[in-house]
C-alpha cells in the first residue's frame, strides 16, 4: 500500500497534468470549446497555452522531481495538492455566485479534488 501512496498516486496526478498541458499546447481552441469559450486570435491561444499548457506541465515536472527524490518532495506534493484544491474551490465559488455549474466544470472540479487527494496521499506517505 505504501508504494501505491508514495509513488503511484502522485504519478497518476502528474500524468493527468502532463496530458492536460500537452493537449492545451497542441489544441488550445479545442480545450476551451468544451467550456463554451472561443480562443480566437494569437493572443487568446497564447494565454491558453500558457495557463492551461505551461502551468500543468510545470506541475507534472514538479511531481516527477518529487518522485525522483528531490529535496522537500513532501512540500512539493503538498503545495501542488493545495493548488489543485484551489482550482476546485474557485469553481465552487463560481457555482455559488452563478447558482449553476455546467457539466464540464463540475467534472473538472471532481478531477481537481481527486488530483489533490492523490498528491496529498503521496505527500503524507512520503
Amino acid at each position: 500500500m505504501s508504494v501505491w501512496l508514495t509513488t503511484v498516486a502522485p504519478a497518476l496526478a502528474g500524468l493527468f497534468y502532463l496530458a492536460l498541458g500537452l493537449a492545451a499546447l497542441a489544441r488550445p481552441a479545442t480545450l476551451l470549446a468544451g467550456f463554451g469559450l472561443v480562443a480566437e486570435g494569437v493572443d487568446a491561444r497564447n494565454e491558453v497555452r500558457a495557463v492551461y499548457g505551461g502551468f500543468p506541465l510545470a506541475v507534472a515536472g514538479l511531481v516527477a522531481c518529487s518522485l525522483l527524490g528531490a529535496p522537500h518532495a513532501t512540500g512539493i506534493l503538498l503545495s501542488l495538492a493545495v493548488a489543485s484544491l484551489g482550482m476546485a474551490l474557485g469553481r465552487l465559488v463560481s457555482a455559488v455566485l452563478d447558482r449553476h455549474i455546467g457539466r464540464l466544470p463540475a467534472m473538472f472540479a471532481g478531477f481537481e479534488v481527486a488530483l489533490a487527494l492523490l498528491l496529498a496521499a503521496g505527500a503524507m506517505a512520503g
